[in-house]
């Protein structure tokens, strides 16, 4: 993240998981008390739903088919409450393909700092859109509140690996280890070799596969 992307960040900030899905499970089950609120702009992943439940939490959900699967501030604004703890952003979109505008982000931006709750962004897709993807977990004045989800799975192909990571703020990942080693111990060293090797592959000429395809 600093070589590539000038993204401030430690071993201190990172936490391999099984795949994207245990990042999201990780993540999720750490931050959630029983009754808090995760806004969740649909139509969605469905394990955000099924996650935010399992963690005694209440998915709230905000219909992006109206604003062609963009957030607008008065609509995000109408689900937000006292008892908001997140919300889950996941550009490019799965279903949709959708890739979330620098004014959507901006909406949710502001309005994190203003109501102070959590910002999940599950970026799986994005090394593999076919148009740039502007992405908050880059803004310095967003860091401290925003969990940047990822997975081996899409940008190199290693699907069935089970290989993922989060990196979050200073602090979270303390503890989202502890939870994890309760959960599954750990991620198979073996295939965290094979993850650091993939690091060094570049996946332009997947991606560009992809556009000709398209």
């Amino acid at each position: 993240y600093e070589t590539k992307r000038g993204m401030a960040c430690t071993m201190d900030n990172i936490l391999v998981t099984v795949g994207a899905t245990g990042a999201l499970n990780t993540c999720l089950t750490g931050l959630l008390n029983p009754g808090e609120e995760v806004i969740i702009p649909i139509p969605a992943f469905p394990l955000y739903e099924s996650i935010t439940v399992a963690a005694g939490a209440v998915p709230v959900f905000l219909d992006l088919k109206k604003s062609n699967f963009q957030i607008e501030k008065p609509a995000l604004e109408a689900v937000i409450s006292k008892k908001t703890r997140a919300i889950v952003l996941n550009s490019p979109n799965n279903p949709t393909g959708c890739v979330l505008s620098e004014e959507s982000l901006s909406v949710v931006a502001e309005l994190a700092q203003k109501h102070d709750f959590w910002i999940l962004c599950d970026n799986v897709y994005a090394a593999l859109s076919s148009e740039p993807v502007p992405d908050l977990t880059l803004d310095p004045g967003l860091r401290d509140r925003c969990i940047l989800c990822q997975s081996f799975s899409k940008p190199w192909a290693m699907i069935g690996w089970r290989l993922g990571w989060l990196a979050a703020p200073d602090g979270l990942i303390d503890k989202f280890t502890i939870l994890q080693a309760a959960q599954i111990a750990s991620v198979p060293t073996f295939l965290q070799k094979a993850a650091e090797t993939a690091l060094q592959v570049d996946v332009a000429s997947m991606a560009d596969t992809y556009r000709k395809r398209r």
